[in-house]
């Protein structure tokens, strides 16, 4: 018996047609004509949702009224649902536990759509930050196959996925709460980790990864992992033979395999119990775990690390250095605003400046700074109708129409830092010696309050280092190319 849902109707066409060629050739049957009434077990609809209240459209209720009030408008009565969806009548087809193997390519996407964001999120558990799709449908996979247990025997997953989860930050929940097996009420046991990055995929532009496991306790303390050293050279004539898959496939039972372009080994379960996961090759992996052993972290030394604040109307806010002179600004009102484009080569380079009437404790008074006073007056309207966190205007909230959205003065108390972009090609902290002011591309690093300038420079040789460099490599994910 094999059952597929999938939210495109095409694609359940194109699965329909596949399988009943598949049954014509499984049974001699040459002719379409002489073929039987097939029974399939194949629907449209979003398997994501369907399944956990009984009908689809009861979890969008409450979120979903502009458009149930629309559909009321068009003389129809029905819940959220698209109109080629079908599962309904498939009553059974999600049930949870009830598949011996459940296999899938689910989309990589983040879904922009808020009420469907929202419903998945109140679903599935491991959804967090800005997640991508690939999260609920590991979770909802690993509900689908039977749990193991000392009569039934665990049901297998397979799922070929984005590798994005393993780094980034939406994943931390998605392994330690699920892949790490250690959520007793939904066990997994993951038996293969095949990092497939730098495999020739037809139809995978982005990097991918093979999670394989059973949904039971896990049985031993290691498991086989496929580790990337390099990226297929150039497009291979025949993808099946392309030079990173061949090695996957021809040594994958070789936990002692170390190619040009994979490594195979069974790794310590306890590797992949804590984000980010680092699936290096060559010994990279076994080099960042002698790096983290008794180590003391960068949270650990530091007193804080992060941004100084923002604007929300930074066309109001920030203009170069000389249009402040030229409107005769006070020089004491506005400051250099460090953007992670101009942290480079290990130095900080120039950028705009900003309007910034604080001292180290508070906000100042705008009006004892003609100049300044003079350049944000225009845009008042502009500045005290931003909204607050508590989604009300400034003006409604009681503040200041010149003052930043957000600030952290506690990191201005002390002239030093250490300010390093958010996005880089290699690790190139600066020393900051005060006077400026940092967004969140660019944060900073402060020591205690007593640290001195040597302090400074010391913990700054290390982070340039090229063993720093490795291991940001190792736990960072990749903006674009490799």
């Amino acid at each position: 018996s094999i059952s597929g849902v999938d939210l495109n109707p095409f694609a359940v066409a194109i699965a329909r047609f596949r399988l009943t060629v598949a049954a014509m050739r499984a049974a001699g049957i040459d002719r379409l004509n002489d073929a039987p009434a097939f029974t399939y077990h194949l629907a449209v609809g979003d398997s994501l949702l369907y399944g956990h209240a009984g009908v689809q459209g009861s979890l969008l209720d409450e979120i979903d009224e502009r458009e149930k009030a629309q559909s009321q408008q068009e003389n129809a009565d029905e819940s959220f649902a698209y109109a080629n969806e079908d599962v309904a009548e498939h009553p059974s087809i999600l049930d949870r536990g009830r598949y011996h193997v459940v296999v899938g390519n689910p989309p990589y996407i983040t879904v922009k759509d808020k009420a469907l964001n929202e419903a998945y999120r109140q679903t599935y558990k491991t959804c967090h930050r800005q997640y991508a799709l690939s999260v609920p449908f590991m979770e909802l996979f690993f509900e689908l196959v039977q749990k193991g247990d000392a009569t039934t025997a665990a049901g297998f997953v397979g799922q070929i996925t984005s590798n994005s989860f393993m780094k980034r930050e939406f994943g931390a929940k998605v392994i330690e709460s699920l892949l790490s097996g250690k959520d007793p009420g939904n066990p997994v046991d993951l038996t293969n980790v095949i990092d497939t990055s730098g495999a020739y995929i037809p139809g995978h532009g982005t990097p991918t990864v093979i999670l394989i496991g059973r949904r039971r306790r896990p049985t031993g303390k290691t498991l086989r992992a496929v580790l990337g050293v390099r990226g297929e050279p150039g497009q291979p004539k025949d993808p099946a033979k392309g030079l990173v898959w061949s090695q996957i496939i021809e040594h994958l039972d070789d936990p002692s395999f170390n190619g040009d372009y994979v490594t195979i080994t069974d790794l310590d379960r306890s590797a992949l119990e804590t984000h980010p996961w680092s699936m290096s090759g060559g010994g990279a992996s076994d080099l960042k775990i002698a790096i983290d052993a008794d180590r003391q972290t960068l949270g650990e030394r530091a007193d804080s690390i992060g941004y100084t604040g923002q604007t929300n109307a930074d066309d109001v806010f920030l203009a170069p250095k000389g249009a402040f002179d030229i409107r005769r600004v006070e020089p004491a009102a506005h400051r250099q605003v460090v953007i992670g484009e101009v942290v480079r080569d290990f130095e900080v380079a120039t950028s705009d400046h900003g309007m910034f009437l604080y001292d180290a404790d508070s906000l100042l008074n705008i009006s004892e700074f003609p100049g300044a006073y003079r350049w944000m007056w225009p845009a008042r309207t502009t500045t005290w109708e931003r909204a607050t966190f508590a989604k009300v205007s400034y003006r409604a909230e009681g503040r200041s129409w010149w003052e930043w959205h957000q600030v952290s003065l506690d990191r201005l108390k002390t002239p030093l830092s250490l300010v390093f972009a958010f996005v880089a090609t290699h690790n190139h902290f600066v020393l900051d010696r005060g006077g400026k002011v940092f967004n969140r591309s660019a944060p900073v690093i402060k020591l205690p309050a007593d640290a001195t300038e040597d302090d400074y420079l010391d913990l700054l040789g290390v982070l340039n280092s090229s063993t720093a460099c490795f291991w940001l490599k190792q736990v960072s994910y990749p903006k674009g190319g490799d």
